[in-house]
């Protein structure tokens, strides 16, 4: 009996350390944001899923699996209804739809694990190690000890950033690393709230929390810091009475350290001559790095000094003696009355002391330079018309990014939404976002009963994703998970066995088969694509390394076999190929995204050079419908139209030439009309830098000589001669002398 727990519980702690390994890597890892380095893991998951529901159905406890723990799967199989209704992009719904396969085996193998007071106390130093990992690499980066890149930011836009540099974190996103900071954050404050936590726990908290803020702040993320207050007000209405004045208390030493430690380290990087590089070797002498550190070691001396001093309160029922233990309060100076003024003192100074940063030039973004929020706003008003169009089930994986070219308002780069609801309304319409409401209520309300005040550092990742793609990385699913399952989960031997779902009470014998079965099909599926996906990445880098242009291809082939959905691929096996196998190739990506304006431009080009005018001219119309504001997509278009007129009049074929030069002038015109249209929008996001370009006036000129339009062709011949740069003046100069209109 004592060898089988002793069994018991170091498979408890293996398998943490394993969800510790896991949320550890995928954190450090880009916070899984690229599906290309998620595939990997989402197989080991599956395994761990098909190993865990084996044992459950040798054991006849298949339907120990709670309902809640399956909710994850109803998003996953939304997407695989997506596939069958014919989505925007395959890839991306194969991909989203796999994410979601990995969040629902997650949250199973969780709630499996974390059952046992034991597994819970591990898991809880596997989310807090994950928390420490990720602030040690962001101060790491910010002071230059590490080469990770894109660790820091750099700007020269104010806009964008109050000193030139955000903190971006191993997840390369100031914005989404802030959140993370801010969930963190707010953990470490509810420590002191929490007397059923070990003393170890409550230090790591006295040491970490101040060095959360201060980084929190050179994120310079807004919405972190507005989700973040709100938490900490959701977290002190949950809370107790007494347990406010603490909370209190904690929150000012956190702001005041936490600012302090920002606004030294602002200052200290303010200082530094815009590069990164051997900036570390500096730092010892600098002494707003010893000041930030001193604000940090100071303020944990004082919390952990206070948590000494903390309310001792133990109730309940002592369940192996059945006799009920009465209420011990020990009150300090903070509990008093006395106290209850320092308390609000104590926030006030903290509020202060955010403020004397937020409203100081180095946080001057912060309080100013609205210009991103107008840019969110854009993206919402485009994003609105899109689900419209779409408002039941969506379009999708990746539908914004595959789409947002079509209904872009103005020439702005989103290749995000900026909104994790905004981004599941488009992907899978009303049904999704109602399937995604309801996981998030259910996990909420199971929170309510058995740990309400976890609800806050969850609902800082929850509300920041109304604003930000958080949800885009599968890190940030992953400790949502973990969270809620952690403080959610039934302990062992609560609830009636009969009654509960939970406990096996729930599911009728053949349920628990269709249940095992289910689990085990769906997870072998998984396993087997995912590790598709993974070959294909593998030949894929294979042959980015190859030098041999055969051996390149021969990598590619395999690539496209493993993945054929994947446009990336097909494109760069594509251009290695004969232009009639090159067409057929393309035209057959097609049928994984019948709307990706990359697909359509090539194949325009493709047919342009076979010499086919009408595939050449659809193809090439249909990319710029898609994708208007693209630049480079509208001068590629008209020079592979123009460069075919003139190919077909040198050899005779005077009808076919006409046709070409005439889709030319069309999509110029098309181009001018929306150029101009640009040129009048007030406080337009251009970001894209479109505008009207030599090339295209250049070779539409060209056509309208070709068309005897030689007026037109001179007005923009003498544009060129105003407005562009030596070279093209000069082509200019020579086609106005050929053709007699100077």
């Amino acid at each position: 009996m004592f060898k089988a727990q002793m069994y018991r519980k170091a498979m408890i702690i293996l398998f943490t350390l394993g969800v510790a390994a896991a949320l550890e890597w995928s954190g450090y890892r880009y916070g899984m944001f690229f599906n290309e380095d998620f595939y990997w893991m989402e197989a080991i998951i599956y395994m761990g899923l098909i190993g865990w529901v084996v044992l459950l159905a040798a054991t006849k406890r298949i339907d120990s699996i709670p309902l809640a723990a399956l909710l994850p799967l109803g998003m996953s199989v939304l997407y695989m209804l997506e596939l069958w209704l014919g989505p925007a992009s395959t890839k991306g719904t194969i991909d989203s739809m796999l994410r979601w396969l990995t969040y629902g085996s997650w949250s199973i193998l969780l709630w499996g694990l974390w059952r046992s007071d034991l597994g819970r106390a591990w898991g809880r130093w596997a989310i807090q190690s994950t928390g420490v990992l990720l602030l040690a690499g962001g101060w790491a980066g910010w002071y230059g000890w590490t080469t990770f890149p894109q660790i820091v930011l750099r700007f020269n836009d104010a806009e964008l950033s109050a000193t030139g540099a955000r903190l971006a974190g191993f997840m390369q996103y100031p914005n989404a690393y802030g959140a993370v900071l801010a969930a963190f954050l707010l953990m470490q404050l509810q420590s002191w709230t929490d007397n059923s936590k070990p003393r170890a726990y409550s230090w790591l908290a006295s040491i970490t929390v101040i060095p959360y803020g201060a980084a929190l702040f050179l994120t310079e993320s807004r919405g972190a810091i507005v989700a973040l207050l709100f938490g900490i007000l959701l977290a002190y209405f949950l809370h107790k009475p007494y347990e406010r004045r603490r909370f209190r208390n904690i929150f000012g030493i956190t702001a005041v350290g936490s600012a302090i430690m920002a606004k030294f380290s602002w200052n200290w990087m303010q200082g530094m001559d815009g590069s990164l590089d051997g900036v570390g070797r500096g730092v010892v002498g600098s002494v707003h790095f010893w000041i930030a550190l001193f604000s940090a070691i100071v303020g944990a001396i004082i919390l952990i000094r206070l948590r000494k001093d903390r309310l001792s309160r133990k109730s309940g029922i002592n369940e192996e003696i059945g006799e009920f233990r009465k209420v011990v309060e020990v009150r300090t100076v903070m509990d008093s009355p006395i106290g209850a003024k320092l308390s609000w003192l104590s926030a006030g100074v903290g509020v202060a002391a955010i403020s004397w940063l937020a409203f100081g030039s180095a946080g001057s973004r912060i309080a100013e330079h609205y210009g991103t929020v107008t840019s969110r706003r854009l993206f919402y008003e485009d994003a609105w018309r899109m689900f419209k169009d779409s408002p039941i089930f969506g379009y999708g994986g990746e539908s914004w990014r595959m789409l947002f070219g079509l209904y872009q308002s103005q020439p702005y780069v989103g290749n995000e939404v900026h909104s994790g609801y905004f981004e599941m309304m488009l992907d899978l319409g009303i049904v999704g976002v109602g399937m995604l409401l309801l996981l998030l209520g259910v996990y909420v309300i199971k929170m309510w009963k058995q740990e309400k005040n976890a609800i806050a550092p969850a609902a800082v990742l929850v509300v920041h994703a109304a604003v930000d793609f958080d949800w885009s990385y599968s890190f940030v699913w992953l400790l949502l998970i973990a969270w809620f399952t952690i403080h959610s989960v039934p302990r062992a031997g609560e609830g009636s066995s009969k009654a509960s779902p939970a406990s096996g009470g729930g599911w009728r014998p053949i349920g628990r088969i269709a249940l095992a079965l289910l689990l085990l099909c769906s997870a072998g599926a998984g396993l087997w694509t995912a590790s598709r996906l993974d070959a294909a990445v593998s030949a894929r880098a294979a042959a980015v390394s190859a030098a041999a242009p055969a051996a390149r291809e021969a990598k590619l082939r395999a690539a496209l076999d493993a993945n054929p959905a994947w446009t990336r691929i097909r494109m760069e096996l594509a251009m290695l190929l004969p232009l009639q196998e090159r067409a057929s190739l393309l035209e057959a990506g097609l049928r994984y995204e019948p709307q990706a304006p990359p697909l359509f431009l090539q194949l325009g080009i493709t047919y342009a050079e076979l010499g086919h005018v009408a595939q050449a001219r659809d193809r090439l119309r249909e990319a710029l419908r898609l994708e208007r504001f693209s630049r480079d997509g509208q001068t590629t278009a008209i020079v592979s139209m123009a460069n075919l007129a003139k190919s077909l009049h040198d050899d005779g074929d005077e009808v076919q030439a006409g046709e070409a030069a005439e889709a030319t002038v069309s999509m110029f015109e098309r181009y001018r009309a929306l150029d101009r249209e640009v040129t009048e929008m007030k406080n337009v996001a251009n970001d894209k830098k479109f505008g009207m370009t030599m090339a295209a006036k250049l070779r539409t000129a060209e056509c309208l000589l070709l068309l005897s339009r030689d007026e037109d062709a001179g007005v923009l011949l003498l544009e060129i001669m105003t407005e562009g740069d030596e070279d093209w003046q000069e082509q200019a100069y020579k086609l106005l002398q050929d053709n007699k209109l100077l």
